[in-house]
């Protein structure tokens, strides 16, 4: 396995337990030393996250400054757009068996791996859209091996309000969720026309009221990688500070 710093990395990891095969991404910052404990971040639709969102570079710059703790980058792809509806979309088919692989058998393959932390805590999923409403999802599920977590527009309904609302340990979580005001009506990816707005206040409205750490914007722009690019960094420093 490759470890060569400042570079994205691919797999293949076979998951045991659901008896497939996923393509897994992970970045090692320019400075990695296996000298150090590493905090984790963990993407979903990570191709975006370092395409467009351009994640490594927020994290080198920020640490290079030293305004954040030293983490490595593991992100989940997604193949495709059907892929994506089975898997991130929380009523897909195999939403809940695929939080469990990230929450059993991922995290166990990272920890083994990388010089890591080995505590909720330092662990922060982040996702956009329906991989927005998957790190939200694997959060709530698993809230105290998965601490931190960052969704930008995620896709919701009253079904996933239900996700939270059924756990009873909410106090452990630490979540940064943003919205844009132009997603009242827009089409989505699977060329649907959507309300995201207003389903994502009625989650705010819900979590504003729980005992858990929570950050909630709402920003300028749309469904679009140019309205969640420069909230980045202030999530960075957020989780990592």
């Amino acid at each position: 396995m490759e470890m060569e710093p400042g570079k994205i990395h691919t797999i293949d990891f076979e998951s045991e337990t659901l008896g497939e095969t996923y393509e897994i991404q992970y970045y090692l910052p320019k400075n990695f030393s296996d000298l150090y404990k590493h905090e984790v971040i963990i993407t979903f639709d990570s191709q975006d996250f370092f395409r467009y969102g351009q994640i490594e570079r927020a994290y080198e710059k920020l640490r290079k400054n030293e305004e954040i703790e030293r983490a490595i980058i593991v992100g989940v792809p997604y193949p495709s757009v059907e892929w994506r509806n089975d898997y991130f979309s929380p009523n897909g088919d195999r939403h809940d068996d695929f939080v469990t692989f990230v929450a059993r058998e991922l995290i166990s393959w990272i920890d083994a791996t990388f010089p890591t932390l080995k505590v909720g805590t330092s662990r922060t999923l982040m996702g956009d859209s329906l991989a927005g409403s998957f790190a939200f999802s694997v959060a709530a599920t698993y809230p105290a091996t998965f601490s931190q977590a960052l969704a930008f527009s995620p896709f919701v309904d009253d079904a996933f309000i239900g996700r939270f609302q059924s756990q009873m340990s909410l106090m452990h979580l630490d979540l940064y969720h943003t919205i844009g005001l132009e997603e009242d009506d827009f089409i989505t990816i699977s060329k649907e026309q959507a309300d995201f707005l207003t389903p994502n206040r009625k989650l705010n409205d819900y979590l504003s009221s729980e005992p858990l750490e929570y950050t909630y914007r709402e920003l300028e722009g749309g469904h679009v990688w140019k309205s969640w690019k420069p909230e980045l960094e202030p999530a960075l420093k957020h989780f990592l500070g």
